[in-house]
C-alpha cells in the first residue's frame, strides 16, 4: 500500500488528506441525522395539541426539549412567543416570522461541513486526473530521453497516471453519493418543519 502511494507521486497526498476530512463529515452528518431527525412530526404535533388544548404550556415545551429536531426546536421558539390564546400583541404573523427565523438560525446545523464533502466530491477526481496528465507527461519525457525500448523507463510515469485517477475516483464517487443523501435528509427536514410550523400555527389559531 505504501509502494503504491508513493507511486501515485505528491497528488495522493491531497487525495488522501481530502478523503480523510470527506469520511469525517460523513460520520459526523451519518450521527446528527440519526439522532436529531428521525422523530416523527406527526406525533410531535398531536402532542403538542393535545398539551396546549389543556393549558400545558410548559409540558409542550418539555416534549419539543425531548424530540430534539429542527421541527421541534421551531415549534419550540412558537410556543415560548405564544400568549396561551391571547394575541393581542403577538399575532400569528408575528408568530410565522419568529418560526422563519428560528428555521434560517437553524439550517446552519443542518448544513454543517457539508461544503468539505463537496470538495471531497469535487476536487479528488480533478486530481486524479491532473495526476494522470503529469504522470504521462513524465513518461513521455522518460521516452524521449531514455527511448522505448526498456518498458520500465515508462512504468513509473504510467504507474502514477493509473494510481492517482483510480484514487481519486475511488474517493469521489462514494462523497458524492453521500452529498445528495445528505442534501436530501437536509432538504426533507426544512420541507417537514415547514408544515408542521404551518399546521401548529393553524391549531393555535382555532384555540
Amino acid at each position: 500500500m505504501i509502494d503504491m502511494l508513493k507511486a501515485g507521486g505528491p497528488l495522493m497526498i491531497v487525495i488522501i488528506l481530502l478523503s480523510i476530512a470527506g469520511l469525517s463529515v460523513i460520520l459526523d452528518r451519518s450521527i446528527y441525522f440519526y439522532k436529531n431527525e428521525k422523530h416523527n412530526g406527526e406525533l410531535l404535533i398531536n402532542h403538542l395539541e393535545k398539551f396546549i388544548k389543556n393549558g400545558e404550556k410548559e409540558r409542550a415545551i418539555e416534549v419539543c426539549n425531548h424530540f430534539k429536531n429542527t421541527s421541534s426546536t421551531v415549534m419550540k421558539t412558537i410556543l415560548i412567543e405564544y400568549n396561551g390564546g391571547n394575541m393581542n400583541c403577538c399575532t400569528y404573523d408575528y408568530l410565522e416570522e419568529k418560526a422563519r427565523e428560528c428555521a434560517l438560525r437553524e439550517l446552519p446545523r443542518l448544513e454543517k461541513n457539508m461544503w468539505l464533502l463537496a470538495i471531497a466530491a469535487n476536487v479528488t477526481p480533478l486530481a486524479g486526473l491532473l495526476g494522470t496528465v503529469t504522470g504521462m507527461i513524465g513518461a513521455f519525457t522518460s521516452m524521449s530521453k531514455y527511448g522505448a525500448g526498456d518498458p520500465t523507463v515508462l512504468a513509473s510515469g504510467i504507474s502514477q497516471a493509473l494510481i492517482t485517477t483510480a484514487a481519486g475516483l475511488t474517493v469521489a464517487i462514494p462523497a458524492l453519493i453521500f452529498y445528495n443523501f445528505f442534501q436530501k435528509k437536509i432538504e426533507k427536514a426544512m420541507i417537514d418543519m415547514e408544515k408542521n410550523v404551518v399546521e401548529f400555527i393553524n391549531i393555535l389559531r382555532k384555540m
